[in-house]
């Protein structure tokens, strides 16, 4: 904990331990020992997976909330303690991706404040994700923000920038404030991915077609949208799946920025 009074915001790092960025960028910004405005609650996510450079020690954590204190898998029970951990604070969880383009958020509540913590970070791209379950956002509330690719440099500076943009923004930090207006989007599906080797062929965040093809095998064979969406977290990271599908919401986004104008 670092600052005076009740706690108002947390940062969780490490939810996967293999994902470092958060704690590097956390840690960049305590060796500066600035002087906080307010009470921040800083969380190591996953330190049994950190030390075993692993993602999970049982179980995906981030797959896993809101928890089981009685559960024979440790991430379970890691997850309820995280709930109570973080429970009405603005959070921020630092996390890495090796999906492009970086760095976006991942939100589950639509309400206000979620909304305008996010332009806190100062990312151009958030998208809803409810859809999917067991995330942390959706028990504790808050969003992560997929900061670069894993392992690399480039993520741990972005880290620190979202997290410094972060806490002055929500008046943690002295600095000039700046918020942005990110687009916002929605996931509503999956794009099933075949068994065998596949190369994805859209851009995450790029609106396709019905019949644009999305993937094209080793063997030549292609695959086809057959509906118009906009591809989310399409990677060659998820076994089962190529990616989400989602839509824009500017009725939101319209909603949310055009107060006060």
């Amino acid at each position: 904990m670092k600052g005076p009074g009740e706690p108002e915001i947390g940062v969780v790092y490490c939810t996967h331990g293999n994902e470092t960025a958060g704690k590097k960028a956390v840690e960049k910004l305590l060796e500066e020992e600035p002087e906080f405005q307010k009470a921040v609650k800083f969380v190591f996510g996953n330190e049994r997976a950190f030390e075993d450079g692993e993602r999970f020690i049982d179980v995906d954590l981030n797959r896993s909330f809101p928890g089981d204190p009685e559960s024979e898998n440790y991430e379970e029970r890691l997850a309820s303690k995280l709930v109570q951990e973080l429970d009405g604070l603005k959070n921020l969880d630092l996390h890495e991706t090796v999906s492009r383009p970086v760095p976006f958020a991942l939100f589950a509540n639509q309400d206000t404040e979620t909304i305008e913590a996010l332009q806190s970070t100062g990312v151009e791209k958030a998208v809803e994700i409810s859809y999917t379950p067991g995330c942390g956002v959706n028990s504790y509330g808050g969003f992560e923000v997929e900061t670069g690719p894993r392992g690399t440099e480039e993520s741990v500076e972005m880290a620190y920038r979202v997290l410094k943009n972060f806490l002055v923004n929500q008046g943690a930090l002295e600095g000039e404030k700046d918020f942005s207006q990110p687009e916002i989007y929605s996931v509503y599906g999956e794009a099933e991915r075949p068994e065998g080797d596949w190369q994805i062929c859209v851009e995450n965040f790029g609106k396709i077609g019905q019949e644009e093809k999305i993937a094209v095998s080793e063997t030549g064979e292609e695959i086809f949208s057959r509906e118009s969406f906009v591809p989310v977290l399409f990677s060659e990271s998820y076994p089962e799946i190529f990616g989400f599908k989602a839509v824009r919401l500017e009725k939101v986004e319209e909603r949310i920025y055009s107060r006060g104008n």
